[in-house]
């Protein structure tokens, strides 16, 4: 990754999408909570089947940026896709974890008094934690295509 122009990503590039997207999430359901249908289950299921993809070919492209010797070769090209997606996961895994997050917070008044509230809670807290695993496999395959060889320029 010497000869790209891309940076690695840092806390405040996740801070602005988690923070954005929580607060207008946040407002929306405010006025259309009600209008809505009750979340499924397998919501997160998606995110996290991403997650684990991530975290198994992280350790692929690591093993292959560092010539370890039992590593099967990628292409140069393959693992700059592999970075520009654990890049672009980690950004939305921060908006999803923004989102579930704002749902939590406008459901916990009404947890106690209304099942629905109660179950959708439950998945957007398992939302959350899947998002913020997709989060940690997105900065870590990101972080895998960089050979810990090449000098920082």
């Amino acid at each position: 990754m010497s000869g790209a122009n891309m940076r690695r990503t840092r806390a405040s590039d996740l801070v602005i999408p988690f923070v954005v997207i929580g607060i207008t999430v946040y407002v929306l359901l405010r006025f259309s909570y009600t209008n809505l249908l009750q979340l499924d289950y397998l919501v997160p299921v998606p995110i996290g089947a991403l997650a684990v993809a991530e975290f198994v070919a992280a350790r692929r492209v690591r093993a292959a940026v560092r010539h370890d010797p039992d590593a099967r070769p990628m292409a140069a090209l393959v693992i700059a896709r592999c970075v520009a997606l654990g890049k672009a996961s980690s950004l939305v895994g921060s908006g999803v974890a923004g989102a579930a997050l704002a749902l939590v917070v406008r459901l916990l008044p009404d947890v106690r008094v209304v099942k629905a509230a109660g179950h959708d809670a439950t998945v957007a807290s398992v939302l959350f934690g899947v998002a913020v695993l997709l989060v940690g496999a997105g900065l870590l395959l990101e972080r895998a295509g960089v050979d810990p060889t090449a000098s920082s320029r």
